[in-house]
Parts: C-alpha cells; structure tokens; sequence
C-alpha cells in the first residue's frame, strides 16, 4: 500500500491537451530529483502559473492560456515529478514542491497562481513551509486534508481499517505524528490574506464541494464560488468558469 501510495497514474493525453502542450515553448529545468518538464506561453514580467493535480500533468489546465495570454500574462505550468513528461514512477507533495521551487527559480517571480486538485494542497504547503509568494490565488475542486485521500485510497483498495491504522501508523513513523496536519490546505492557509477564489462544483464526485467550502471558510483572503453541473475535470474548460478566473486574477 505505501508503495502503491507514491505510484502516480499516468492517463492517456486528449488531443486538445495535446494541442495546448505544442504550442508553448518546452523547458527542461536541471533539478537534483530529475529534469522538470515544463511549458511557457507569451513573454511577459506578469506571471500565472498553473498546477496540476495528481495524476495530471500541467498542459491540463491549457484552456486558461489563450485569455491569459490575451491580457498580457505569462502562462507557466509543469509536470510534477512522476507524471506527464517529468521522469519518475513515483512522486509525493514533498517532491512537487520542490520541483515548483525549481521552476519558479528559473522562470521569476508568480504573479498569480492557479491550481485544481491536489494541486491546492501543494500550493498552500509551499506557501506555509517552503517560502513560496504569490500575490493570488485560484484553487478549483481542491481536498484539504490528507485523511480524506487515504480514505478515498483505501476505500478502492478495499482494505480493512485495520490495514488502514496500519498504514497511517506507517506514514506517521515515516514522516512525523504531525504530518497530517503539516499537508492539510486549510491548516496551512488559515490567517492568510492572499486573495483566492476557490472554486468547487456542488456534483464533483471526486472531492465534495464542502472541501471547498472548508478551504475557504479556513482562509480569510478567500471567497467561494459554486457550480454546478461542471464535475472535477470538465469544470477546467468551462468557458463562463475561465472568463470568472481571468478577471480575477485581472
């Protein structure tokens, strides 16, 4: 289970992923755990950067480049260690962040940032523990804790809680008693006054929009914004949903 834990999926590629990938200038950034893939569209000293959640890869949130793009914006996105075109079978919310530290070394500061899934949880980790800036954020359909992940994976592998106190226990001896907490979003997040727009669809099957709602409740910068009928990956190409996040931003 540990080892299955760190494994990152890796999905086929759509065509219009594929199409938003090409056109942006690919950058093999020199990390010590490996060359990060990483894309860049427009050239710009006002930066947005996009970040994927697990088993995504960063051309995901492609259909946000275009309007950036159109409002003079840099767009920056990479593949986290282990998934996309980032080497690796393997990854954890320590290694992304570290690769996001690489990235934005290379590229400048980040004027904004926008994220979906656990890709929240990374930002608010490397805002609380890494020293990460950013003046704001934008985080769609993002879990808050890591016991909710576990849940979720040991509901699939369809262990017995037993197993599962286990493997917590396992993690906890790995990485501290207060790793659980260390990761959670909504902890790393509360007293922040970075404005965020955190956004969560009320039929995301994925992650229940009331993490949504916790994030934001836990985050004094933020404000929540609910769809509907959008799920936990479609909701990245709604257009209406991208005019709301570029204006944002803006």
């Amino acid at each position: 289970m540990y080892k299955m834990w760190f494994t990152s999926p890796k999905h086929p590629e759509p065509k219009r992923e594929q199409r938003w990938r090409e056109q942006a200038e690919f950058i093999s950034i020199p990390h010590h755990d490996g060359p990060v893939a990483t894309y860049k569209w427009g050239e710009s000293d006002k930066r947005v950067l996009l970040i994927h959640g697990w088993s995504g890869r960063g051309p995901q949130l492609g259909a946000f480049v275009e309007p950036l793009l159109a409002k003079g914006y840099e767009v920056i996105t990479f593949d986290a260690p282990g998934h996309g075109r980032t080497p690796g079978k393997t990854s954890s919310i320590f290694r992304i962040t570290d690769a996001l530290l690489a990235v934005v070394k290379h590229t400048g500061p980040i004027d904004a940032v926008i994220t979906h899934s656990f890709g929240a949880m990374v930002l608010a980790y490397a805002i609380r523990h890494a020293g990460f800036t950013t003046k704001r954020a934008v985080c769609i359909s993002s879990p808050t804790t890591p016991l909710f992940l576990i849940d979720r994976f040991c509901e699939v592998m369809q262990v017995t809680d037993k197993v599962k106190q286990a493997f917590i226990y396992y993690i906890n001896r790995r990485f501290g008693d207060d790793v659980l907490a260390r990761l959670s979003a909504d902890k790393n997040m509360a007293g922040s006054t970075i404005p965020a727009l955190i956004i969560h669809d009320k039929d995301d099957h994925d992650v229940p929009y009331e993490f949504g709602q916790q994030l934001a409740n836990a985050w004094p910068g933020a404000k929540l914004h609910l769809t509907e009928g959008l799920g936990h990956r479609r909701i990245l190409r709604n257009r209406e949903l991208v005019k709301t996040v570029v204006e944002f931003i803006q």
